[in-house]
């Protein structure tokens, strides 16, 4: 299963809920669109962009209290729904086990976890020199070859990261 979205919490009292969008595709919550909520396919209504963000209304789900017990939940599909990326995109469970190296070759250890941050992604990798947070922006993010299982990352980061 692969998260596309995050329940943020109710908006109104029909039982229709806030949702942080974790996906380049808005179709993902087009009306008559299903999504996998706590192991459960759910169909959207209807959604619309509001000012406060994306606000979804799923089927079955019935009044405020029902829509609040969502808060923090995630929604999903699976993998034989996955829709292509873009060049230089990739899904987050593609990346994590990748190994990562500077440009000079230096290696770094394992990419184990993505963190979704406002701004941009944040790659955690962990090796025998502990721990490394690399943001996943195009001048720091040299090159990833998933055929490899590879990812290069600028020089730059360790010498920001020794000074």
């Amino acid at each position: 299963m692969v998260r596309v979205g995050q329940v943020l919490g109710a908006f109104g009292i029909r039982g229709a809920v806030k949702v942080l969008a974790l996906t380049d595709f808005a179709e993902r919550f087009a009306p008559g669109s299903e999504l996998r909520l706590d192991g459960v396919n759910r169909r959207v209504e209807w959604s619309r962009d509001q000012p406060a963000g994306l606000v979804v209304k799923f089927a079955g789900v019935e009044g405020r209290t029902a829509a609040e017990l969502l808060r923090g939940h995630y929604l999903e599909v699976g993998d034989e729904d996955l829709l292509p990326l873009p060049e230089g995109r990739w899904y987050h469970h593609d990346l994590v086990g990748l190994a990562v190296a500077t440009e000079r070759g230096r290696e770094l250890g394992t990419l184990t976890d993505v963190v979704t941050r406002p701004a941009n992604d944040v790659w955690v990798v962990q090796g025998g020199a502990g721990e490394h947070l690399v943001p996943a922006t195009r001048d720091a993010v040299v090159r990833v070859d998933l055929g490899a299982g590879r990812v290069t990352v600028a020089d730059w980061l360790l010498d920001v990261e020794e000074a």
